[in-house]
């Protein structure tokens, strides 16, 4: 029983935190999801050369000839009332426009 007591609290504390990231480290991860769909949607002949943000949560993306808009996307999760955590978004790429 005493074990129990000494070993619960550092199994509490060994828990992962879930809180909402720090701004740079937001948009790290959103940037990186950025990337990842438009290197996808871009393709091989057209590297990615340029990343703007236009909007809140829109951001152009230029490779070659071609640009790109990727919108950030809440998804869709059911949370408790009062949950706190990382956003949940996905990247989701618009149409390709080349000249």
């Amino acid at each position: 029983m005493r074990a129990l007591i000494i070993i619960l609290p550092a199994l509490l504390m060994a828990t992962p935190a879930l809180a909402a990231l720090p701004p740079h480290f937001q948009r790290q991860a959103e940037l990186q999801a950025v990337v990842a769909v438009a290197a996808d949607a871009l393709g091989i002949a057209n590297p990615i050369e340029a990343i703007e943000l236009v909007a809140p949560d829109t951001f152009s993306v230029r490779g070659g000839t071609c640009t790109l808009t990727v919108n950030i996307v809440d998804k869709a999760v059911k949370q408790e009332p009062g949950w706190v955590g990382p956003r949940q978004f996905e990247a989701v790429a618009g149409e390709k426009v080349c000249q």
